[in-house]
């Protein structure tokens, strides 16, 4: 695998910063060149020439960080090419990230010879008002503002799904299916599923539960023109209002990221438990 190696780092960790200088010291001794992205902004690291993920990312980055800095990468990205990406974990919980600090240097080896198996994830392009504001790897939640009551319908592929009268409703791919929908009560969905999860958020109706639907279905969830004011928030990154009466569309983006795995799927469910299950 030949060409230059990017580096995105989380911001303001001494962590991060000791595990990039670990990566970048192990790149130099093979001969790779280095690029740092144009968001990192360590002394350490400010010798190194600069990419942008948005404009011109080389063919493999390296992720240091917790899901925050992957999910806010993702979303820079935008619906370019995706580069090869290997996430090593630097942050407080970092599910989405399988390489753990202490084996950085050896997984980044197993990399650059190759040693991992190609993950393909999809991506969800989300639209506000018809307008596409970026591609979801996680979710999109919808929600009340200011503490007030939400009032949404919810259609899949045009067909009113459900109506709820709550906190609002949160629209999970199956990477984000252990994120803020399990925390309104949704399903952890196994990673080799390929579907969308709606989870209805602290609903009146009582009988609401989540709905999985196939990852082809394209999700409209519709402010009520008698509900508060909403907020849009796509991966916990960004963040829109929307209106009584205001439309968000949500159907699989054409573009998805791919990313190396180290023995992903032989110890997932020990991770799902250390890191998630067992948090606390």
């Amino acid at each position: 695998m030949a060409g230059a190696v990017g580096l995105v780092v989380k911001r303001r960790s001494g962590i991060a910063e000791d595990v990039a200088r670990l990566v970048v010291k192990e790149l130099a001794e093979r001969g790779v060149e280095v690029l740092v992205d144009e968001t990192v902004d360590y002394p350490s690291l400010s010798h190194l020439p600069r990419f942008s993920i948005s404009r011109d990312p080389p063919g493999r980055v390296v992720v240091v960080g917790g899901d925050g800095t992957l999910l806010r990468t993702f979303l820079r990205l935008g619906e370019r090419e995706s580069p090869l990406f290997m996430t090593i974990k630097a942050g407080k919980k970092g599910f989405l990230l399988d390489v753990e600090r202490y084996e950085a240097v050896e997984r980044l080896r197993d990399f650059l010879d190759g040693r991992f198996r190609e993950v393909v994830y999809p991506r969800y392009r989300v639209y506000l008002e018809g307008e596409a504001r970026g591609c979801m790897f996680n979710d999109t939640a919808v929600t009340a503002n200011n503490a007030k009551m939400a009032r949404v319908h919810v259609f899949v592929d045009g067909d009113l799904a459900m109506n709820i009268d709550g906190d609002g409703v949160v629209v999970s791919t199956t990477a984000g299916s252990t994120a803020y929908s399990l925390s309104g009560g949704g399903p952890i969905i196994d990673p080799r599923l390929d579907v969308m999860v709606l989870t209805p958020l602290n609903p009146v109706q009582l009988f609401l539960r989540s709905i999985v639907v196939p990852s082809g279905s394209r999700v409209t969830v519709e402010a009520s023109v008698y509900s508060n004011p909403l907020v849009v928030n796509i991966d916990g990154q960004y963040v829109y209002e929307l209106e009584p009466g205001g439309i968000v569309d949500i159907e699989r983006c054409g573009s998805g990221v791919r990313i190396a795995r180290f023995r992903w799927w032989e110890d997932y469910y020990e991770r799902l438990y250390t890191r998630l299950l067992a948090y606390w």
